[in-house]
């Protein structure tokens, strides 16, 4: 049974219009591995309210954050009406995906707010002062109005951090990728003597399955591989 802590919030960050990366204060004996999730819980009224969310700070940050799109749920509006020294509660970590250490060269293959995770591995990556010969982040949104991290993500390049943004409905004038990420996309980012790379796809069961078809197309064997469901996590 994973343990449960009070934790504060501290603030949140608005992505567009509809996206939302929320700070709590992180309690003392929590730790976690980049990757990992943990459950939420606010209460609204006399009724607690829980849901699964994957942690996108870094184990070295002093603080928790979380980053969700706003769908009009009860458990959402909660989230929004949270003012500053409001207590929630936080339980956890669970999940077993891991940023291996010894990988020199990943490609992460990403949309929306299914970055999360990843952003939490190369956080941590960069912290810790790691250089990759090439993590390829091939990273789509539905247009630039709301692209999570996305400032973060480029100073990552002095690490090895290669991005790629897809926008499915750019605006005019835009010379990048657009459209959905295909293995036609991906092959145009990959370099000559260097596909031994493991990919790692997250996010919602659909743009997961989207992805394992483009890996399969890739030729991409199983073992490398590192594939989670938002929503398909174990108790």
């Amino acid at each position: 049974m994973s343990s449960q802590f009070d934790a504060e919030f501290l603030g949140r960050e608005t992505c567009g219009t509809d996206v939302v990366t929320t700070r709590f204060s992180r309690p003392a004996g929590f730790s976690f591995v980049a990757g990992q999730w943990m459950l939420l819980s606010l209460l609204m009224g006399d009724e607690r309210l829980t849901e699964t969310f994957t942690i996108c700070s870094a184990p070295s940050d002093d603080y928790l954050e979380i980053t969700t799109r706003l769908t009009g749920s009860a458990f959402k509006t909660a989230l929004t009406g949270l003012v500053s020294g409001d207590c929630v509660q936080v339980a956890g970590p669970s999940g077993r995906l891991e940023l291996p250490r010894d990988f020199a060269r990943v490609g992460f293959l990403v949309g929306g707010v299914g970055i999360t995770p990843v952003r939490s591995m190369l956080r941590e990556a960069v912290a810790a002062g790691r250089v990759f010969q090439d993590a390829l982040l091939v990273y789509a949104n539905r247009d630039a109005s709301c692209v999570p991290f996305l400032g973060e993500f480029a100073l990552m390049a002095s690490n090895g951090v290669r991005m790629v943004l897809c926008y499915e409905e750019p605006s005019q004038g835009w010379t990048g990728e657009s459209g959905l990420i295909t293995a036609e996309m991906v092959r145009r980012y990959l370099r000559p003597g260097e596909d031994d790379r493991t990919f790692i796809a997250t996010g919602p069961p659909q743009m997961v399955g989207a992805m394992e078809r483009v890996l399969d197309e890739l030729g991409v064997p199983t073992e490398r591989r590192i594939i989670e469901r938002f929503g398909s996590k174990p108790s």
